[in-house]
């Protein structure tokens, strides 16, 4: 993130929405020392660059969606809670994946509190809603992200969508997030019930 805008400023801009919201999400990925933290972690717990850099986009997706749902308390750097997010989610799928044991000592899985995509599906009304959503992005669109949600991988998700190599599926995945809470802004009411289904579930 640019010196001129402090970690208030980006939160702010985020809760704004619209362009604003954009241009933050810009912020944040440009932000190349944490994005190098980042990639660097996973590289030295069982994992490589190409990983590094899908953990650093998800942990954006994942920061945003704590910001708008007032996860996220202002509480110590924004960039070290992103960095907890991102650690959060690669030691989860070393876990999943059964992979080497990382060299974190002691982190403990459960220390960071967020929603991550996925979770949309675990609510019967909120899937209803987000099949619906997903339909208003296309039939790529649709795809990339219904794929993502039940963890496939960029590699496959190029493979199934037919698209060149995992670094395009992950800027279209990237892309077509975007597009999906877009959506989910010009849908007030829709918004509001996913809004309530997330705190009946906390």
């Amino acid at each position: 993130m640019k010196p001129l805008y402090s970690d208030a400023i980006i939160v702010e801009y985020i809760k704004a929405g619209g362009q604003k919201r954009q241009k933050a999400i810009v912020l944040i990925y440009e932000d190349h020392a944490l994005k190098n933290q980042v990639i660097n972690f996973v590289k030295n717990n069982s994992g490589n660059e190409e990983e590094g850099i899908d953990i650093f986009h998800e942990g954006i997706i994942a920061f945003d969606e704590n910001v708008r749902k007032d996860k996220y308390k202002g509480e110590g750097q924004l960039k070290g809670y992103l960095f907890s997010i991102c650690r959060f989610l690669w030691l989860n799928r070393l876990k999943r994946d059964k992979r080497m044991t990382y060299t974190a000592e002691n982190t403990q899985l459960d220390q960071v509190s967020f929603e991550t995509p996925e979770h949309l599906s675990l609510v019967e009304e909120q899937k209803q809603i987000i099949d619906y959503l997903l339909s208003q992005l296309g039939e790529k669109c649709q795809k990339i992200l219904e794929l993502w949600k039940l963890s496939y991988s960029m590699e496959e998700i190029a493979e199934e969508v037919g698209l060149q190599d995992a670094g395009i599926a992950r800027r279209q995945r990237y892309n077509c997030y975007q597009k999906l809470l877009e959506t989910i802004d010009k849908e007030p009411d829709l918004k509001n019930v996913l809004k309530l289904n997330y705190s009946e579930k906390e």
